[in-house]
């Protein structure tokens, strides 16, 4: 049994973080339509690679999926005469790619289940939700506790975690439930999965949100939480409230507001204490991004915990694959809670993988914690680690700053049995290892480029020397040609010849005809004027 219980082939194999890139590679004319092959690749390995057939009306439907994220997009207009025409063709297949490198280019569109199921429809289904619903039923059947009121669709950016509104028939309370397919770094067998869980259920501590009810299934797992009214630390960011689709609540947010210096080291404190008791209990967190923090009188709240545990991959993940020595799990849960402080100080997402610059007028303390975390330095570096950030000023003054700390009288508590510790130390090793594998990979995929980018350029060079060189030769021949003829005209521009004595004749005559042979037919009709002999014309006489 403990056989088939150590890998589990019910998991799924695609990390839905990873990076997809799309070519319009080109268009052809079907049944009085025409289709656009679409070469989509995942990741950085060309092996991931495959086509896929599009219409514009497709195009057109992706678009209006995407319309509530308030992005604007350029798709090309609808036209309904003339297009069949290859030149109009060709424009609309340059138009469509430029649409679809900004859909990708955007971080939550690419993200979602809409852009997934247009570039990947074998991999990305969209009856998911419809599946998660039935499991969750049956489940929750099971289980008696809690009875299932309805779905909350499209609240979170995972495609393959689902939200539902449950009540706790035993105080008649409603509760979150979320459900979650198991991940490509799930490495626990399903009983140690279920042992893990049983755990976490005892798990206390003042900054870490409560677990309610977890169980594992058979393909995923789901986890039963209190319902926090104000959302997430992204939703009171945004201004936005939980319930709504992610799409609408954070691709292009019309409120931002972002935290004090104060709160940043208040709440940046807090998190910080809660990683660190994590990571002393053998299990990192590992996802800490403002979507799975919460505020609940004036204290932080660490939500997602299990997530390490399912082996569903980081949002963050395509930015630490560009990382070369962040590969430890305490380093990845720095480089998050950067990032997360990041967010929280300046209302908005950070786009590159590291941040060397700042606004003028920052506070010098954030700075110099951000760069601890973000800077290129530091991350080449491996980052600081947690205990160092503890004694930074900017956290050593939190608990002074006159916010209340909450309530600290809460018993920290988590313990896993001797032999679960090792398995979820081996489980850490291996993810720590797939990624360090996966940024090599990264690694020689940017090799690769500039190696084939210098090529390009080399060849380029040797094509523009050998334009030169025969615009060079072609100038020359031209420019010798030139100087004969300036040559020529100057020698038949010059005073006339003068006239020559009849015993001399047949001397010019003949040096004439030697000189005739390599001038044109104009110098030689010169000639020929020149040596006329008025004398032997016969002689007229006049009859007056």
């Amino acid at each position: 049994m403990a056989i088939f219980e150590k890998i589990s082939q019910t998991k799924a194999l695609i990390d839905d973080t990873e990076k997809l890139t799309c070519t319009v590679e080109n268009a052809q004319n079907i049944n009085k339509h025409t289709e656009y092959t679409l070469r989509v690749q995942r990741g950085h390995s060309k092996e991931t690679t495959w086509n896929v057939s599009r219409r514009y009306r497709d195009f057109a439907a992706l678009h209006a999926s995407l319309q509530q994220a308030n992005v604007d997009l350029p798709l090309p207009p609808k036209k309904l005469i003339g297009n069949m025409q290859p030149s109009f063709i060709a424009e609309r297949q340059i138009a469509l790619q430029n649409y679809i490198n900004e859909v990708l280019n955007h971080e939550m569109l690419a993200l979602s289940l809409q852009v997934r199921s247009f570039l990947d429809p074998t991999s990305y289904s969209l009856d998911i939700a419809e599946h998660a619903l039935q499991t969750v039923s049956i489940a929750l059947r099971g289980d008696g506790r809690y009875e299932l009121k309805g779905p909350l669709p499209d609240i979170g950016w995972r495609i393959r975690k689902h939200y539902f509104l449950v009540t706790d028939t035993e105080n008649r309370t409603n509760c979150l439930l979320s459900w979650q397919s198991y991940g490509p770094e799930k490495y626990l067998s399903d009983k140690d999965l279920h042992t893990a869980f049983k755990s976490l259920l005892n798990l206390s501590h003042p900054y870490i949100d409560q677990v309610l009810a977890i169980n594992n299934l058979e393909t995923s797992a789901f986890v039963v939480r209190k319902i926090h009214e104000n959302g997430s630390l992204r939703d009171i960011l945004y201004g936005t409230e939980y319930n709504k689709n992610h799409l609408a609540k954070y691709a292009n947010p019309r409120i931002r507001k972002p935290f004090t210096i104060g709160q940043i080291a208040h709440y940046g404190y807090q998190i910080l204490q809660a990683l660190k008791f994590l990571h002393e209990k053998g299990i990192p967190h590992g996802h800490i991004h403002p979507g799975n923090i919460t505020i609940d009188n004036q204290r932080v709240l660490l939500m997602d915990i299990e997530n390490v545990l399912i082996g569903v991959p980081c949002l963050y993940r395509p930015h630490l694959l560009h990382l070369r020595r962040t590969t430890t799990a305490e380093g990845i849960d720095v480089y998050c809670f950067g990032r997360t402080l990041y967010e929280m100080a300046f209302g908005t997402t950070l786009q590159d993988y590291y941040c060397n610059f700042y606004p003028d007028g920052i506070n010098e303390d954030l700075e110099s914690v951000l760069r601890l975390c973000l800077s290129s330095t530091s991350c080449k570096h491996g980052g600081p680690s947690l205990d160092h950030l503890l004694q930074h000023p900017l956290f050593v003054r939190a608990p002074l700053n006159g916010l209340s700390m909450g309530n600290n009288d809460v018993r920290m508590h988590l313990k896993f049995p001797i032999a679960l510790k090792d398995e979820l130390k081996a489980a850490v090793a291996t993810s720590e290892a797939r990624l360090k594998s996966e940024q090599k990979l990264v690694r020689s995929a940017k090799r690769e480029v500039r190696i084939q980018e210098i090529l390009s350029s080399e060849e380029e060079m040797k094509k523009q020397k050998r334009r030169a060189k025969k615009r060079d030769s072609v100038w020359k021949s031209t420019s010798s040609l030139a100087e004969t003829v300036r040559s020529q005209s100057a020698s038949t521009a010059s005073s006339p010849t003068p006239p020559v004595l009849s015993g001399e004749t047949s001397v010019t005559s003949t040096c004439t005809a030697g000189a005739a042979s390599p001038c044109d037919a104009r110098s030689s009709l010169l000639a020929s004027i020149c040596a006329f002999d008025k004398s032997r014309l016969a002689r007229v006489v006049d009859s007056r």
